[in-house]
């Protein structure tokens, strides 16, 4: 009980922050451990994430600090509580969790992969939190790239059901793909060649330099 109060009272302490600034070093900053990511974890799913944005109390942004520290601790257990918290109806618009929860899932690394995979299979979730998670896959990609087979294959996965998707959904889908230089996929260019996306939503410039590279009317 101790180190939670204390572990709270220095979240508070550093106060506000927002989603465009470095992070500092909280592992080394507030002396944490492992066994600290179950408090940090609880701080983040006892709190409103939605009140997290410009003007908030400074209290509030202590949420905002536990999940970035657990990404730092690399704190693959607490995975399946932060997807919790994404799809969670307190936090519709926590907007800021929203940008950084890929970079945590980043941080974790391929421990994460797994849980994050079982989210998206899930078709009671939404697919704007199943575009969060694939950000976080895309940024696991490219930070492991011995992993990027792997992603590329549960990102397919998604892709393949592109004639029953959202097409903005698609189309967020292919922006996010676009990162991997996936030039030779064959599915990709089958979307494309049947405008099966959400011209609104595609990354216009990412698009075309994705036709060309790979060639698909030369």
């Amino acid at each position: 009980m101790e180190r939670t109060i204390e572990l709270v009272k220095k979240l508070e302490e550093i106060g506000e922050t927002s989603f465009d600034r470095r992070w500092p070093n909280y592992v080394k900053r507030l002396n944490l451990k492992k066994k600290d990511s179950k408090i940090l974890i609880e701080i983040i799913s006892s709190s409103n994430l939605s009140l997290i944005t410009d003007g908030a109390l400074k209290e509030q942004f202590a949420p905002m600090h536990a999940w970035r520290a657990l990404g730092q601790l690399q704190a693959k257990d607490t995975i399946k509580t932060l997807l919790a918290a994404l799809i969670d109806l307190k936090n519709e618009e926590a907007f800021w969790f929203r940008i950084e929860l890929p970079k945590v899932m980043k941080l974790i690394g391929n421990e994460s992969i797994k849980p994050l995979t079982v989210f998206l299979k899930n078709n009671k979730n939404r697919w704007d939190d199943k575009l969060i998670v694939v950000k976080g896959l895309i940024e696991i990609a490219i930070q492991y790239p011995e992993s990027k087979n792997s992603i590329e294959t549960i990102i397919n996965a998604l892709l393949k059901k592109y004639k029953s998707n959202d097409f903005s959904f698609n189309a967020c889908l292919l922006n996010e793909f676009f990162k991997l230089k996936p030039y030779k996929n064959e599915l990709i260019k089958e979307i494309i060649n049947q405008d099966q996306f959400d011209y609104d939503f595609i990354n216009r410039e990412e698009l075309n330099k994705f036709i060309v590279k790979a060639k698909m009317y030369t």
